[in-house]
């Protein structure tokens, strides 16, 4: 097809082949998917038509040709021209956000949008997720190993979920170390369970009425021992020598030379109905390399005063300002309740503001809409990528009320999935020869559930 003008922007030819063709090749001469959706309309042309003559109509032959063109344009459902959405869709791309937009359904609720910026400072490419969460979308987060440690590519956690996850799509998440190897740095709560700890860094999370939050998160919650004394819990699956706190299996790790002394073990009592909560302290012999196995604990700098060997103890470990049932980890909060993050312009190195590949993920409509995104970049003939300020940027277009950077670099991946086929493809083109093992992801999944209520102002910031 020869380029059309689109919404006020250029678009190139196009290939209306699927975008599961196979084989597709990732880069630069991939197949592109159709146009239509939110509000990206091409054009029609005009045709030249006799002057009307009363009592006649167009011939079958012109009307049929009007018919196939408008076919082949695909996109005659939708309504208006510049920065009308289409029907079944409630939200705009502005058109104005890039050079050449190119947007396609991948499912019920999802719509991806491909963009292309051609202008100084040069160019980029970006991938984004549009996310209607009320479209029985669910986000999950997924370690894909039963403790902290292990990494595995974006795209083969989305090929690995359960059938009946119905997944869509993945995006790498959370900043992770190298060793042990492959343990988020922030928060991961995947289906209610803790895996690691959060730290003073922004996450994404979903609360139990299913809406979308970013804030951070403290450990919360309290081991009450049998004197009554409730003594806060200042760590969860985040050893420090600091605070208070406990370690359970899902860690997966043994205690370092500097949480190990001092620790105790807390051992589950049977019986009783509180048996899941109800702990005794023990002492941790010398040769015990401080790995929580079962439902055995560790316990942090134990407050002597109040927590004695013997006790019996119950231990009842939380977040605050809530218990999310999904979380990842990132960096740096980008956008606050529709404003640049104060600290945008200092958090991180340098040469982590600077021009990166780049992920992110953005809250929008009152918690209805989830916006995921990936930014291409260090490929100059392809994508240059984005600094932290132009990504916060790039999101608060798209419409983020609140927004916050993942993973980046060699990290950043974006998967989905072909309905018909199960088909897993990245869609963007990571930087690193072959795609980077990550440690975490967030997923896309078809899990049915409420519709989440709207984030009222008194919850929508957890930064206040």
């Amino acid at each position: 097809m020869a380029g059309v003008a689109v919404a006020g922007v250029a678009v190139g030819s196009v290939d209306t082949r699927s975008m599961y063709s196979a084989p597709t090749p990732v880069g630069p001469n991939r197949p592109l998917p159709p146009l239509c959706l939110a509000g990206i309309v091409p054009r029609m042309p005009r045709l030249p038509m006799p002057r009307p003559r009363r009592h006649r109509s167009v011939a079958p032959s012109r009307g049929a040709a009007i018919l196939l063109l408008a076919a082949l344009y695909g996109c005659a459902s939708a309504t208006g021209r510049t920065g009308t959405a289409r029907a079944d869709w409630p939200w705009t791309v502005p058109a104005t956000i890039a050079d050449s937009i190119q947007t396609q359904a991948i499912a019920p609720g999802v719509r991806w949008h491909h963009l292309v910026r051609t202008g100084a400072p040069g160019l980029m490419r970006i991938e984004v997720l549009d996310v209607d969460l009320a479209a029985c979308i669910t986000p999950q987060a997924i370690k894909g190993a039963p403790t902290a440690i292990g990494r595995t590519t974006t795209s083969r956690f989305l090929a690995n979920l359960p059938a009946a996850d119905r997944g869509i799509a993945t995006i790498n998440a959370d900043f992770f170390s190298f060793t042990p190897d492959g343990v988020p740095v922030n928060l991961l709560v995947a289906d209610g369970r803790l895996i690691s700890g959060p730290v003073e860094r922004p996450v994404f999370a979903v609360d139990s009425a299913g809406r979308p939050h970013i804030g951070r998160f403290t450990a919360a919650g309290a081991i009450v021992n049998p004197r009554g004394v409730r003594v806060p819990i200042g760590s969860w699956n985040r050893p420090s020598n600091r605070l208070v706190g406990i370690v359970d299996a899902a860690w997966g790790q043994t205690l370092d030379s500097i949480a190990r002394p001092g620790a105790l073990q807390l051992i589950p009592v049977t019986g009783g109905s509180a048996a899941a909560t109800r702990y005794r302290i023990a002492t941790l012999p010398s040769y015990h390399s401080g790995l929580a196995r079962g439902d055995t604990l560790m316990l942090l700098q134990s407050d002597r005063a109040s927590l004695l060997v013997g006790d019996t103890v119950r231990v009842e470990p939380s977040l605050a300002p809530f218990m999310p049932t999904q979380a990842v980890g990132g960096f740096p909060l980008l956008v606050a309740d529709s404003a640049y993050s104060a600290t945008l312009d200092k958090d991180g190195a340098v040469s982590f503001r600077d021009r990166n590949p780049r992920s992110a993920i953005g809250i929008g409509a009152k918690g209805r809409r989830l916006l995921l995104v990936v930014i291409d970049g260090r490929q100059p003939r392809y994508s240059i990528g984005m600094t932290t300020r132009e990504t916060a940027a790039l999101l608060r277009d798209l419409g983020a009320r609140d927004a916050m950077n993942l993973d980046g670099g060699g990290s950043s991946a974006l998967a989905v999935r072909d309905p018909a086929t199960g088909t897993v493809r990245v869609l963007n083109k990571p930087s690193d020869p072959t795609e980077r093992p990550v440690a975490d992801v967030l997923a896309l999944t078809g899990r049915c559930g409420s519709v989440p209520p709207a984030v009222t102002s008194k919850d929508r910031s957890l930064y206040k």
